[in-house]
């Protein structure tokens, strides 16, 4: 047992998880019988030892996370407190070679559990995210957050460290407990881990980290999901083809043929390993 804020806590343990890809997949009928762990986080028994973050790979970044550039993303990645399962092929596969996940479990979903809990309990959130339109919506609805909206910048440049630096400053200064990351795969991801060593290089408490993507734009209305009837059998990535072809068509027509590689890479591994 532990004090947190003068309290006794007796640690909590994780759910049920499922390894698919080098990932441990949260195995959960819904997102209600994990928004309580999440918000709750510095209570679970395995808190110190994993990296606080809270990740929800889709079918199109397990294959990016497969590539060789993204390998040491992927490692680091794959420590994260909660993986929950987003991409409805990741769910499929795993019924297929019997090592069902419950069900598939969005961040787009999370997005408005954890955003209401926090609001309700008063609970401070710094969101990252892309432009200052987005980021003053956010804060009408809820007034004790924090957002930045980043220059477009690239990876491992001066430019980059910049936006890192000024949002050590930000979430030093806010002292959230929970961070939203929703610039996009993988310099959100990136993001959050350069904060999270700086954090800890300076023994700070980190807050949770959270990878959302676009999340807050669906909560806010600035970008439609996809039917709810096409969200249920798995077709949101349809709707999202339908919408921007000439962004979408590689991810999701080409990437069929890497994600076929990568299930039979998995079949490989779980025969003859």
């Amino acid at each position: 047992m532990t004090l947190f804020f003068g309290k006794t806590i007796v640690p909590k343990f994780m759910n049920h998880t499922v390894q698919l890809f080098d990932f441990n997949f949260i195995s959960a009928s819904s997102h209600a019988e994990i928004i309580d762990d999440i918000m709750n986080y510095r209570q679970l028994s395995d808190y110190k030892s994993k990296l606080p973050f809270v990740i929800t790979p889709n079918a199109d970044q397990i294959v990016n996370l497969d590539k060789p550039e993204h390998h040491a993303l992927k490692a680091k990645l794959s420590q994260s407190l909660f993986i929950l399962p987003d991409g409805q092929p990741i769910v499929w596969f795993s019924k297929l070679i019997r090592k069902p996940l419950k069900a598939r479990l969005t961040g787009s979903d999370l997005f408005p559990l954890v955003w209401q809990r926090a609001k309700q309990k008063q609970r401070k959130i710094f969101v990252l995210i892309s432009d200052e339109t987005l980021g003053a919506k956010l804060k009408q609805d809820d007034e004790n957050i924090c957002y930045y909206a980043p220059p477009v910048v690239k990876l491992n440049t001066p430019e980059f460290d910049d936006v890192c630096q000024n949002m050590l400053k930000q979430i030093q200064d806010f002292q959230p407990e929970y961070v939203i990351l929703g610039i996009g795969f993988p310099k959100q991801e990136w993001l959050g881990l350069s904060i999270y060593q700086s954090l800890k290089d300076k023994q700070v408490e980190p807050p949770l980290f959270l990878c959302l993507g676009a999340s807050a734009e669906f909560y806010v209305g600035t970008k439609k999901r996809a039917p709810l009837i096409l969200q249920k059998i798995g077709l949101e990535w349809l709707h999202r083809l339908w919408l921007e072809p000439k962004r979408m068509w590689r991810r999701y027509i080409l990437g069929e043929f890497s994600l076929l590689r990568l299930y039979l890479k998995e079949l490989k591994k779980m025969f003859f390993n």
